[in-house]
C-alpha cells in the first residue's frame, strides 16, 4: 500500500516538474522565434514535449502489464487506428509548410493556426504508443 503511495507521489511531482520545465523553455524558444523567425526549434520541442506526457500518462499500465507473464507483443490495430492519424496531425505544423502543404492545407489549416490540437495529438500519440506494447499470457 504505502509503496502504491510513494510510486503515485513521486510519478505526479515528475510530472508537474516535466510539465514546469517544459512551459518555461517553450517560452524562451517563443522568444527566440520571435527574434530568429525560426519556428522550427519550437514546434519541434512542443512535438516531444506532447509525446513525452503522453509516454509517461501510459506509464503506469505499461508498469502493470510489465509484471505480467508472457510474451511482448505489439497491437498494430491500435498504433494504426489512433496512431498513424495522430502522428499525422501532431506533425501537421511541419506537413503544412512542406511541399505536400498545398494539397492538404484545407485538412491542415486549422491545426496550424492554432496549436492546441497539435498538443493533444502528440500526447494521444505517446499514450497510444506506450499502450500498444503488451504482454499475452503464455
Amino acid at each position: 500500500m504505502r509503496k502504491r503511495i510513494l510510486f503515485y507521489l513521486l510519478y505526479a511531482v515528475s510530472f508537474i516538474i516535466l510539465i514546469q520545465f517544459g512551459i518555461t523553455y517553450i517560452l524562451k524558444l517563443k522568444l527566440l522565434t520571435s527574434k530568429t523567425y525560426n519556428p522550427y526549434p519550437s514546434w519541434t520541442f512542443k512535438i516531444a514535449l506532447s509525446v513525452l506526457i503522453g509516454l509517461i500518462l501510459g506509464l503506469p499500465e505499461f508498469i502493470r502489464r510489465y509484471k505480467k507473464p508472457g510474451k511482448w507483443r505489439i497491437q498494430w490495430e491500435r498504433l494504426l487506428i489512433v496512431g498513424l492519424p495522430a502522428l499525422f496531425f501532431t506533425f501537421s505544423h511541419f506537413i503544412y509548410f512542406s511541399s505536400l502543404g498545398k494539397y492538404l492545407s484545407l485538412i491542415l489549416k486549422p491545426w496550424v493556426f492554432e496549436s492546441h490540437g497539435v498538443i493533444i495529438s502528440g500526447i494521444l500519440l505517446g499514450y497510444t504508443i506506450i499502450i500498444s506494447i503488451d504482454k499475452k499470457g503464455e
